[in-house]
């Protein structure tokens, strides 16, 4: 339907993958939510394999590249500057209303990891017909290609660098850093739904307002 209406239908997939995990995922059986992860952790890891694979190729089969070095010196500065743009001041902004805080190592933590994969290289490369959108697919396989080797590549040492721990249970993690008082784990567990995003609490309190009729059948 997107695609027939003009738009993207790369966005549309990411939304419905949304919705589907959000009311679908939460209503299968145990044994049908395990199959499930592993099924779609299998297909994620050849679509992965698949994209990087064909990106690779791509650099050096594509056969109208247009290299132009100061467009893409440009690109790099400009992706860096909206992240710093981005990140910092909605940080700020969140930071006001939350209570959970997002730290500074976690904000340069995140301006550092802008990773540009899978969605720019399909983006850019729906249409290739003309040349200056032949110059936005060839800096977008340069960026991707850097920010996979150098920023995925130090990551690691970054997140040491900035003592950020890591393999830490994010269940876990909440139960340990949510609002702890005399409140039961229903107050705790809805005081971290209300950590999330605006859209993610108004989200919730629908599925509390209107529950689905399996919800009400298993309660």
């Amino acid at each position: 339907m997107a695609e027939a209406a003009s738009l993207t239908g790369i966005v549309a997939v990411l939304f419905c993958g949304i919705s589907q995990a959000h009311y679908t995922y939460n209503n299968l059986s145990e044994e049908s939510k395990q199959n499930t992860k592993q099924t779609f952790g299998l297909l994620n890891f050849l679509a992965e394999s698949f994209i990087f694979s064909y990106m690779g190729l791509s650099l050096f089969t594509f056969q109208h590249h247009q290299w132009n070095i100061g467009f893409i010196a440009w690109t790099f500065l400009a992706m860096t500057l909206g992240r710093i743009c981005n990140i910092y001041p909605l940080s700020f902004l969140l930071n006001l209303r939350r209570h959970r805080k997002i730290p500074y190592k976690f904000q340069h933590m995140m301006v550092f990891a802008g990773l540009r994969g899978a969605v720019a290289f399909a983006l850019a490369m729906r249409n290739t017909e003309s040349v200056p959108r032949q110059m936005m697919l060839t800096s977008v396989l340069i960026v991707v290609l850097v920010t996979i080797i150098f920023n995925g590549g130090a990551t690691m040492s970054m997140l040491s660098f900035l003592k950020i721990r890591v393999g830490v249970d994010p269940e876990e993690e909440d139960k340990q850093l949510s609002f702890v008082s005399d409140e039961d784990d229903n107050l705790r567990s809805r005081q971290t739904h209300y950590e999330r995003a605006w859209i993610f609490r108004k989200w919730y309190d629908f599925d509390v307002k209107y529950p689905l009729k399996s919800d009400l059948a298993i309660n």
